[in-house]
């Protein structure tokens, strides 16, 4: 098997294993899923980026990926990890990956949630550009854009949720970015 694709294999089971570790440190690893079709929103994009580059990689017939890619796709992977682990830890047992109903939940407005309101999905749009980038693919860019649009669509339909939920949600989004600070 090629170095850049171990490589890449190992940089996705670091994120997995990071965020099982530390889900199950803060006990929302074994939580029951809810019936709910928007998270396919963000699941299938998901599994499509990890996978499409790979396969795209061992497909195609031109070059390994040069040092500026591999750096790059790199230091995203690191920061998707980091991000990830830390929106994560300042959620604490408030995760899930399905629309949550109800207040007893909470509203979690300290960490990263201070700043943006979805830091899991800015983990997961690091992920989508670093394993095209690391690994210089061309045509699983179309699967990040899927991706993203995906994540769009879920988070609008988090806040709709979660301004009924939440009276000081709005407030809240007042002060706050919803993925990128200073951008959306």
């Amino acid at each position: 098997m090629d170095a850049y694709l171990v490589v890449y294999v190992i940089l996705v089971l670091v994120y997995r294993i990071a965020e099982v570790l530390v889900m199950a440190r803060i006990g929302t690893a074994a939580k029951k899923p809810r019936r709910d079709w928007t998270a396919w929103l963000t699941i299938v994009p998901y599994w499509l980026v990890l996978v499409g580059p790979a396969l795209e990689y061992l497909a195609r017939d031109y070059l390994s990926p040069r040092t500026p890619a591999l750096v790059l796709g790199s230091a995203l992977f690191l920061a998707a990890i980091a991000v990830r682990i830390r929106a994560h830890l300042d959620l604490g047992k408030q995760f899930t990956t399905f629309l949550a109903e109800g207040k007893e939940r909470g509203l979690v407005t300290t960490g990263l949630y201070g700043y943006i309101r979805h830091p899991l999905y800015l983990a997961d749009l690091l992920l989508f550009l670093a394993c095209p980038s690391f690994l210089a693919v061309n045509w699983s860019w179309i699967l990040t854009a899927i991706g993203f649009v995906g994540m769009v669509l879920r988070i609008e339909m988090e806040e709709r949720a979660l301004r009924q939920t939440f009276e000081a949600y709005s407030a809240y989004s007042e002060r706050t970015w919803k993925l990128i600070p200073q951008i959306y």
